[in-house]
């Protein structure tokens, strides 16, 4: 039997995928059918619930029938198939058999009674709503939930990494504001003790299918309010410690926005300034990494501004014995800009405060032009090609790395040697030194 692993089933589910036919679902179900046989090691699918109830369900079972299998035997790491049956027994016994998986949903969470260590457990902002407003459903007092919670949130599950999936635009009922809305802080804290978690990723995403909050918890005065937009002084430190925090932004648009503006620069999505120390406060580490990519906001305007702003949010709060490193993708564009008067393009240097390392760095990734409602409508595999900054308080043993990336394909077309001699001490001059 061949063996082939990883699979990882990324449907189109942005612009076609509310448009899927019973044609499509055939010629899915015929692909699928070809690779019975095979061991499926890893399954990823992404935005399921954007499609019909009934291609949904019918995608739901051609994965656990023709991929997982009754047993399950093979799989390892199942991802987003819960999107398709808001946790089912089939994709809750398929948990018990997986080193990773998720995001759960609170029903998956209720069987989770057994004995195991995950690499790695997906979970949401939903999900803390979900066990907050159960604990009090069956409790009378503050004392009792926290009995509940202590009953709800078992020690026999342990897991390495906690991937925590955090919506931009959940909305109250009956309310017009889409915003990342408070979290209830003892639920996260409970998990993060109870299940020995020893590192953090936070996935920051504009959309998900779980836009409507939970504001019963939200009536009573049990548990903390907790966001990472607040301001960080009021956000009290936790006692955990975490080998590190990792911060994906693939698919965030507002907390990449207010991470490159300040706060009088951005509209609406204010508050993100307090990103990094809340961070802190949270999910106590002496590591963050944080992609700053390229789907939902492209940075295309003044590189020297970006980098000024990135570094006064960064060191707003003065931070001791952290390396934070920043992976930042942008356009071309924005090194350069037009001088008015002499209808001339010049090239922007580099934001003081920052020293170039002589470290050349590059890698791949998918990248394509991103509706906010839709997503990209195509990938393209562009090589990267980056170059680091770095800001160093050895005082406080701070270490900030910027790592700014732009596309080799733009850097060998939108330049010409002229205009680099004319500028030797331009930004983008040191990625043809």
């Amino acid at each position: 039997m061949q063996k082939y692993s990883p699979i990882n089933i990324f449907l189109k589910t942005f612009s076609v995928i509310s448009q899927m036919t019973s044609g499509r679902i055939w010629m899915l179900d015929c692909f699928l059918n070809t690779v019975v046989g095979v061991k499926v090691e890893k399954i990823t699918t992404r935005r399921l619930w954007l499609l019909e109830e009934i291609f949904k369900r019918r995608l739901h079972d051609l994965i656990h029938s023709q991929l997982i299998g009754t047993n399950g035997t093979h799989i390892q790491t199942v991802i987003g198939l819960e999107e398709a049956c808001d946790g089912c027994e089939k994709c809750s016994n398929i948990a018990k058999k997986c080193i990773e998986y998720g995001p759960l949903r609170f029903s998956t969470l209720q069987t989770m009674t057994y004995s195991k260590n995950y690499k790695k457990l997906h979970v949401t902002d939903k999900l803390f709503e979900d066990i907050a407003e159960y604990c009090i459903s069956k409790s009378k007092n503050k004392e009792e939930c926290f009995k509940e919670l202590d009953k709800t949130i078992l020690s026999a599950i342990s897991c390495d990494k906690l991937a925590i999936w955090i919506s931009e635009t959940r909305v109250i009922p009956d309310e017009e504001m889409r915003d990342h809305m408070h979290m209830p802080r003892e639920v996260i804290d409970t998990i993060l003790r109870k299940w020995n978690v020893k590192s953090i990723k936070l996935n920051i995403l504009h959309y998900t299918n779980e836009s409507e909050c939970r504001i019963e918890w939200l009536q009573y005065d049990y548990f903390t309010r907790v966001r990472l937009k607040d301001p960080y002084w009021e956000t009290k430190q936790s006692d955990l410690k975490f080998n590190h925090v990792e911060v994906s932004l693939s698919y965030s648009l507002d907390c990449v926005k207010g991470l490159g503006n300040l706060p009088g620069e951005t509209e609406p999505p204010a508050g993100y300034d307090n990103f990094i120390p809340n961070i802190r406060r949270l999910f106590p580490t002496d590591q963050i990494l944080m992609e700053l990519t390229h789907w939902y906001f492209v940075p295309k305007i003044d590189i020297e501004k970006k980098m000024s702003t990135i570094l006064k949010v960064v060191t707003m709060e003065i931070h001791k014995k952290l390396s934070l490193d920043i992976k930042f993708f942008v356009e071309s564009g924005i090194v350069k800009m037009l001088n008015e008067e002499t209808n001339r393009v010049e090239l922007l240097g580099v934001a003081s405060g920052y020293v170039h390392q002589e470290k050349r760095l590059h890698c791949f990734k998918k990248s394509s032009p991103f509706n906010g409602n839709h997503g990209p409508e195509v990938f393209l595999d562009n090589r990267w090609i980056g170059r680091r900054f770095q800001m160093r308080n050895t005082v406080n043993q701070f270490n900030f790395n910027l790592d700014v990336y732009i596309k080799e394909k733009e850097l060998e077309e939108k330049f010409d040697k002229e205009l680099l001699q004319e500028y030797p001490n331009s930004f983008v001059g040191h990625f043809f030194a």
